[in-house]
C-alpha cells in the first residue's frame, strides 16, 4: 500500500514513523521542536512534534506528528497510535491517522492508515532520459487513501499475511505541456486499489532505532476492476535491511529494495525515486518507471547522551524492466545528518538528514530513522 501512501505528503510521518519531508537547515537545538510528555507507567509515552519542511517536490511549511506509544503485552514490540498534518507554501496539504499493534507475544502485527491530501507536484515523464532533461509540467492531486495490513508468525522471526489498500485520485493539469507526453490519468477521476500478501522476517532488536537484526519485507499485490480499481497491475516490492552493532555507540545498517509494477499502472502508482528513504537528495516523482533498484549503507554514531550522527551513501536505477538497466543510468546519493532521541522507552529519534544526489541535494527532518 506504500505506493500511493508516500504521495500523500509528509504523512509517512504518521505510518511507521517513516521519512517527512525535507528540511531548510539544520537544528541549533533540536529540543526546542519537542514537547514529550512522560507518563507514570515506563513502557507509556506521548510524543508531539513538530516538523519544519523544506523539500523540493512541495515547498516550504510545517508538519505535526502526534504519537502516544506503549506496549499491548510484556512479551510484544511498542504499539503506536498516531496522528499527522502538514502545510507547505505550494498549498499542498494533508493529514492522517495510523495504529500499528503487536500483541500475543508479537504473535500478530496489524496496521492501518487512513489519508486525505491535495498535493501541488511536477511530472516529468517516465524512464531515465526524460527525469534527466529537467523539464516538468506542474498538477495537483487530490484524494485519499486507506489501507491495512495483518501479519501472523508463522515460526520464529517469519510472519505471513495479507493486505488491502484503496485510493481515490483526481489529477489535474494546471498548464498545456511542451515536450512532455501526459498519461492517461491526467485530468479523470481514478480509482486504485490492491490486494496481496506479506511474506516477513524480523529480528530487529528495536523497530523505531536496531541496533542488530535483519528484516526482509515481501510484498505482493494485484490491483484490477474485481477489487475496486480501474486499472489491472501488479506490484512487487521487496526490502531488505541488515544491521550490524560495532560497539555499543556504533550501528553500521544497509539496505536493498526492489520495486516492481508491470501491467497498466497509473503513474501515480510507478517505482520512483524521493520515496521515502530510497534514496534521499532526490525530488519524488521525477525519476520513475516500472522497475526500480537501490542499494544504500548507513553508519549510525550516538556521540553524547541523546545525540547522534549518520553518514550515508548509495544508489539505484529506474527502468521499464530489469534488462535496461545500464551502468551510465545509475544515481548516487551520499549525505550526513544529526539525531535527537526522543523518546527514552523506544529510541525513536528526531532526525536531521542532508542529501546530495545528481543535480539536486535535500535537507530532511523526519521522526524515525530512514530505514
Amino acid at each position: 500500500m506504500n505506493r500511493v501512501a508516500v504521495v500523500a505528503l509528509a504523512l509517512a510521518t504518521t505510518i511507521s514513523a517513516a521519512p517527512a519531508i525535507a528540511q531548510e537547515e539544520v537544528l541549533d537545538d533540536p529540543t526546542d521542536l519537542l514537547e514529550s510528555i512522560h507518563e507514570d507507567e515506563q513502557d507509556r509515552e506521548f510524543v508531539v512534534a513538530p516538523v519544519p519542511i523544506l523539500n523540493p517536490t512541495l515547498g516550504t511549511g510545517l508538519a505535526a506528528v502526534a504519537m502516544y506509544l506503549y506496549q499491548l503485552d510484556e512479551g510484544s514490540q511498542p504499539s503506536f497510535t498516531a496522528a499527522g498534518a502538514a502545510y507547505t507554501d505550494s498549498d499542498s496539504f494533508g493529514y492522517g491517522i495510523a495504529q500499528v499493534a503487536h500483541f500475543k507475544d508479537d504473535a500478530w502485527k496489524v496496521k492501518a492508515a487512513a489519508v486525505g491530501f491535495n498535493l501541488n507536484l511536477e511530472y516529468y515523464g517516465i524512464g531515465n532520459i526524460l527525469g534527466d532533461n529537467d523539464l516538468s509540467i506542474p498538477y495537483s492531486q487530490d484524494g485519499w487513501f486507506a489501507g491495512a495490513e495483518g501479519l501472523r508468525r508463522i515460526k520464529g522471526h517469519w510472519y505471513g499475511g495479507i493486505q488491502y489498500w484503496y485510493a481515490s485520485v483526481t489529477t489535474s493539469i494546471k498548464t498545456t505541456p511542451q515536450g512532455i507526453v501526459l498519461p492517461p490519468e491526467i485530468g479523470i477521476d481514478s480509482k486504485i486499489a490492491g490486494l496481496g500478501f506479506i511474506v516477513e522476517y524480523d529480528s530487529r532488536d528495536n523497530r523505531f532505532n536496531p541496533h542488530r537484526g535483519q528484516l526482509f519485507d515481501g510484498k505482493w499485490s494485484i490491483s484490477n476492476e474485481t477489487i475496486g480499481s480501474d486499472f489491472d497491475f501488479e506490484s512487487t516490492q521487496i526490502e531488505y535491511n541488515t544491521y550490524h552493532e560495532l560497539n555499543p555507540t556504533s550501528v553500521l545498517a544497509a539496505r536493498g529494495t526492489l520495486c516492481m509494477t508491470p501491467g497498466d499502472a497509473p503513474f501515480y502508482a510507478l517505482c520512483q525515486f524521493g520515496q521515502g528513504g530510497d534514496l534521499r537528495g532526490y525530488v519524488s516523482g521525477r525519476y520513475r518507471d516500472e522497475t526500480m533498484v537501490t542499494v544504500q549503507a548507513e553508519y549510525r554514531w550516538n556521540f553524547y547522551k541523546n545525540f547522534g550522527m549518520v553518514a550515508f551513501a548509495g544508489i539505484g536505477q529506474v527502468g521499464e524492466s530489469l534488462s535496461d538497466y545500464n551502468t551510465s543510468n545509475i544515481l548516487p546519493s551520499a549525505g550526513i545528518g544529526l539525531r535527537y532521541k526522543i523518546s527514552k522507552t523506544t529510541g525513536l529519534n528526531l532526525s536531521v538528514d542532508y542529501a546530495v544526489g545528481e543535480d539536486s541535494d535535500a535537507w530532511y527532518f523526519t521522526v524515525g530513522e530512514s530505514f
